[in-house]
């Protein structure tokens, strides 16, 4: 069996997994309850939830763009936004949740920009870092809420545990990334050298290796001097989660549910970590998650209210990206 071939039956295998997941949900909440409760909300209020939730994508994308332009990539406003939403579409594709596709995003760049795929690379890791730091912030404020005014359950201390965990990864590699790059090269290096000595290798792959290094590592440099750029783009990124928030809020108002900020706020918040599940965006175990979420945060609410919801707010949050993603990379295709 080829390599390509091989690929293509792990996404087939984890999409398998997630679907089942989604399915097996929707039919113990009853199907006909999830039709129901999916017929009966106010499509006003959708509409508006739908407005919310892809402006998300206007939030990143102007992220990516404002990157592109301090590093001097050739890339337009327009070029931009297509760049991100095709972007979006190669990461939901893997099985690795919301891990993994930055090498592929980075091609991407790499071939609608002209730059090297070095330089790209490091360009998207310095915007992905950016746009997942509000992530650190909420999810601090919801641990906060959490131990101050909730009884902690199990699976709350374990979400929480998890919660401190990501944040620490991500703002120390965050710092290594834009202010300590000459140690962090220093590290790689050293661990390359090892690897030669023991295989008693002198060829010129690690040479090379230490040449794209160096190309990842000016433009890293670069994005992290520029200290007001920084402050900036972050800044504009922490409106990003205010729209999922407000997404959920106007679905569970559209479905006659009264919203409290709390069960909004963590319930987005908390079922986020469901993204890094292996699968496909974490699809079926972000579903699930975010139900039982919703189950736990509003006690009178029934399974399959709570799972249509929940399809609900990836359909106006989620999905649509995907599509959008899929005609921006066949449009960035034709235009090459």
């Amino acid at each position: 069996m080829s390599k390509i071939e091989k690929i293509k039956n792990s996404k087939l295998l984890w999409y398998g997994v997630s679907s089942l997941i989604l399915a097996a949900l929707i039919v113990f909440a009853d199907v006909g309850k999830f039709i129901d409760a999916l017929k009966n909300v106010d499509p006003f209020l959708m509409a508006a939830s739908l407005t919310s939730g892809l402006s998300v994508f206007l939030i990143w994308g102007y992220v990516w763009h404002s990157f592109f332009q301090n590093l001097d990539f050739n890339s337009g406003l327009l070029k931009s936004y297509k760049i991100v939403m095709a972007g979006n579409f190669m990461n939901s594709i893997t099985p690795l949740g919301q891990l993994g596709g930055e090498p592929f995003m980075a091609y991407i760049v790499s071939e609608n920009t002209k730059e090297s795929y070095e330089r790209s690379l490091s360009t998207v890791i310095s915007a992905d870092l950016v746009n997942a730091l509000p992530f650190l912030t909420y999810a601090t404020v919801g641990i906060l809420y959490i131990l101050i005014f909730s009884t902690i359950t199990e699976a709350m201390k374990a979400g929480v545990y998890i919660v401190i965990i990501l944040n620490t990864l991500l703002g120390v590699i965050a710092y290594l990334a834009w202010f300590q790059t000459e140690k962090l090269e220093s590290v790689i290096h050293k661990a390359l050298e090892g690897i030669e000595s023991r295989i008693g290798y002198n060829g010129n792959v690690i040479e090379s290796l230490k040449e794209r290094i160096e190309e990842i590592k000016e433009a890293f440099e670069q994005a992290g001097e520029d200290k007001k750029h920084l402050v900036k783009v972050i800044a504009i990124t922490h409106l990003a989660p205010a729209t999922q928030l407000l997404s959920l809020y106007l679905i569970l108002l559209g479905m006659d549910i009264t919203p409290t900020f709390a069960g909004v706020y963590l319930t987005v918040i908390l079922a986020g970590l469901a993204m890094f599940s292996p699968t496909p965006g974490g699809t079926g175990t972000f579903e699930a998650a975010f139900s039982g979420l919703l189950i736990f945060f509003y006690p009178g609410m029934g399974l399959d209210v709570a799972v249509a919801a929940a399809v609900l707010f990836r359909l106006t949050t989620y999905w649509p990206g995907i599509l959008i993603g899929y005609i921006s990379l066949l449009n960035l295709k034709h235009q090459n």
